[in-house]
Formats: C-alpha cells, sequence, structure tokens
C-alpha cells in the first residue's frame, strides 16, 4: 500500500488546521504494519513539506514549518505505539507456536525465545517508550509538569552534597490569552511550542528545562550562581522579544538560587513564583530576583 498519498493528505490537512488525532493515529499504525523507515517517511514528509513551501506567501512559511514538524512528530509517536503493540503481538504468537510444537511431542522444537541470544522482549520497548511519554509534554516535547518536580528534588540535594549553588529560572508568558483570543488557540499552541525550543536551544546540556503548567516554564540550572542566572534569565527575556512569537509575545522570568535564597526544593520554587509575579505586576517583559521580591513584600507586612 502507497502511504505517500495518505501522508500528503494529512501533511496539507494539518497545516490549514482541520488534521485530527485519530489520522495520524491510523496512519501510525499504517506505517508500522507495513514496516516504513524512518529514512523514508523523512523523505516523503521533505517532500511534501517543499511543494506546500514553495507555493506558500512568505509570511506563513514559519507557520507551516512549525505545524508540519508536529505532523512529523505525532506520526512517529504513533507509529512507535502501533510498532511495540505489533512486536507484542508477533512475539504472542511465536510463543504460542512453540507451545503447541511441545504439547504436539516435537523434539525439534526450537528453544523458547527468552533463550535466544539475540532476543529482545518488545514489552522492553514499549516500556522505555512509555517512560518516554509519561515525562514529556506533548505540546513542546520538553518534561512535564510532573517531572519537573522529581528533578528540582534531585537536583536541590545533588547541590547540597556537593556543596555548589543551583538556581532556578521560571518562567511566565505575558498575555497568552489575548493570542489565543485574537488568532485562536493553535496560534497559541504554536507560541508556547516555539517558546520551548528557544529555551531549549539557549540553555547547556546540563540544565533541565520543563512546561510546568498551560503558559509557565522553567529552567533548572545546576552549578549557576545567582549573577550567572541573572544573565541567562534576561538573555532570555530578550531572545523571546526579538522572535516575536505569536505576535510579539514577551516573557516574565523569576530567579532564585539555591541555598541563598531557600533552603529546599519547595522553598526554592516558592520565591522563585514571587519573583515572577512580580516581574508580571510591573508590566511583564521583565526579570526580577527573588531578592527584589522580598524586599518588596517586607515593608508591605509591616
Amino acid at each position: 500500500m502507497d502511504f505517500t498519498q495518505q501522508y500528503q493528505r494529512l501533511l496539507s490537512q494539518t497545516i490549514a488546521g482541520e488534521q485530527e488525532q485519530t489520522e495520524t493515529a491510523a496512519l501510525g499504525r499504517l506505517l508500522a504494519e507495513h514496516e516504513i523507515d524512518c529514512p523514508e517517511l523523512a523523505r516523503v514528509h521533505a517532500a511534501a513539506l517543499e511543494r506546500h513551501l514553495s507555493s506558500a506567501p512568505r509570511d506563513l512559511r514559519a507557520m507551516i514549518v512549525l505545524r508540519s514538524s508536529r505532523c512529523l512528530a505525532e506520526v512517529m509517536m504513533w507509529r512507535g505505539v502501533a510498532g511495540a503493540l505489533l512486536q507484542q503481538k508477533r512475539w504472542a504468537e511465536a510463543q504460542l507456536s512453540d507451545v503447541k510444537r511441545l504439547v504436539a511431542g516435537a523434539d525439534n522444537a526450537p528453544a523458547p525465545a527468552e533463550t535466544r541470544s539475540d532476543f529482545r522482549h518488545p514489552l522492553a520497548d514499549a516500556s522505555a517508550f512509555l517512560e518516554r511519554i509519561a515525562v514529556t509534554d506533548p505540546l513542546t516535547g520538553i518534561y512535564n509538569a510532573r517531572h519537573f518536580h522529581i528533578a528540582i528534588e534531585a537536583q536541590v540535594k545533588a547541590a547540597a552534597e556537593a556543596g555548589r549553588p543551583l538556581s532556578l529560572l521560571l518562567i511566565d508568558v505575558d498575555c497568552l490569552n489575548r493570542v489565543n483570543e485574537a488568532y485562536g488557540r493553535r496560534e497559541g499552541d504554536e507560541a508556547l511550542a516555539g517558546l520551548a525550543k528557544l529555551l531549549m536551544a539557549n540553555t547547556r546540556a546540563s540544565d533541565f528545562v520543563a512546561r510546568c503548567g498551560g503558559d509557565e516554564f522553567a529552567v533548572v540550572l545546576p552549578n549557576c550562581a545567582a549573577r550567572q542566572a541573572l544573565v541567562l534569565a534576561d538573555r532570555l527575556r530578550r531572545v523571546v522579544e526579538e522572535r516575536r512569537l505569536g505576535d510579539g509575545l514577551a516573557v516574565s522570568v523569576g530567579v532564585a538560587t539555591f541555598p541563598t535564597d531557600a533552603a529546599g526544593d519547595r522553598e526554592l520554587i516558592n520565591v522563585t513564583q514571587q519573583a515572577c509575579y512580580l516581574a508580571q505586576r510591573l508590566g511583564g517583559n521583565t526579570v526580577c530576583t527573588a531578592l527584589v521580591a522580598e524586599a518588596e513584600v517586607k515593608p508591605a507586612a509591616g
């Protein structure tokens, strides 16, 4: 069965904003069943995308690339799910065949699959795939909120044992609702996905980037002192401002450092959130530290 035409149709629907999850799932299952490999899928995707870009207005090309990338990621995800299930089915059928031969008294029956040196249990691949899905945010492809809380606890503990600083950035998108109301939810989602890519591209390999909520992101910075974290936070703010995601979105950033601003992971999250809230109250597109936020709160309490 030729999947090229089906993929071209799906990509066209995705770019037009008409694609449904059921269609990506069906195509992913088709690719798995016919064992179409990744290079072949990438070739078809690139050819289809090139046709769309050649006839598209210049101002729409970035949106087309973003939507087509999401289409490819979703198809690959469902291909992985279907492939894992297909492996389990084949393994079960092979096991059943072995059992039938043993019951029939066939002396020359092959050894059970578990004893073959080249055997890899399909559940191992399925389990690894599901673990990745469990810790990943489906919209942006970065870590999700659940994994962020696990990671920050472990990172703070490691920093305490090593006697090194650890900084945290909490990043809130300013006025995302305005974009959703003016251009639709899909435009807002694309802006969030674009922001995630910017954060990944402008942080170190050792840093941990996650989406913590609808429009909130976190960056954990191991072995990073307060001054370094502040410099990075402002650089990220300027990069977002310059890229004009979602019709000119900006971000508010809160910065705090362990152990100077907080004694543990929960306190570190709380003081960073307070700094982020203050940055928003000051008009957005701003970076605030935990120290500034604390100074702002104290007079009000007196």
